[in-house]
């Protein structure tokens, strides 16, 4: 593996060195017709991350007060990643744990022209229909996992062996991302896309 990005206690990191003063994403041009399709730089990959460990993950979770977005009231992972029906639970110690189908599919959204969502079972889940996602380059080289670090607190360092290529997201978690996306996009850039452009699936060209 040539190039991997993770996290560690909600940082950046890449290649295991931890990245200094990573600023949050910045479009340089709109988004026509809600498609986020964004060139893959070593730039735009390391803000987008920082993007989301700033505004989603570190905070645990989000708060919306958005007029356009008033369909959610906040967005964060599912309750069972808290509430101690699927353990280990997402406390400030252990920041990642729930993010992966979240984080992997607002990244798919930005980069899917380079790189494809792939899974695998999570190990924490009795019942098998939990699943690990991320990223990996068409040449699967490179690796974005921003949330493997739930299960290296768990002495499970070997996580994505085994992982498969999938498609994108079902409507519910696709709806989701859409907004995340479109935070991430207008954070900096208020006028970048319009969220009523943004398709919940069906994204891909």
């Amino acid at each position: 593996m040539d190039l991997f990005i993770t996290s560690i206690k909600g940082k950046l990191v890449q290649n295991n060195k931890v990245l200094k003063n990573t600023k949050l994403f910045t479009p340089k041009e709109k988004y026509i017709e809600g498609d986020l399709t964004t060139p893959a730089s070593i730039k735009n990959i390391h803000s987008i991350s920082q993007s989301i460990l700033d505004i989603f993950i570190r905070p645990m979770g989000l708060h919306i007060s958005h007029r356009e977005i008033l369909e959610l009231s906040q967005i964060d992972i599912g309750n069972k990643y808290t509430n101690g029906e699927c353990p280990p639970n997402r406390n400030k110690d252990n920041l990642t744990r729930g993010w992966s189908y979240l984080v992997a599919g607002v990244m798919h959204r930005f980069f899917h022209k380079n790189f494809d969502l792939y899974k695998v079972l999570c190990p924490f889940d009795k019942n098998m229909r939990d699943y690990h996602w991320w990223l990996e380059s068409k040449c699967r080289n490179y690796v974005i996992d921003l949330t493997e670090e739930q299960y290296l607190n768990e002495g499970i360092a070997n996580i994505r062996e085994n992982g498969q290529i999938t498609k994108r997201m079902g409507h519910s978690y696709g709806n989701k991302t859409k907004y995340m996306a479109y935070i991430i996009a207008t954070k900096n850039s208020p006028d970048a896309v319009f969220i009523n452009d943004i398709k919940s699936t069906s994204y891909l060209k």
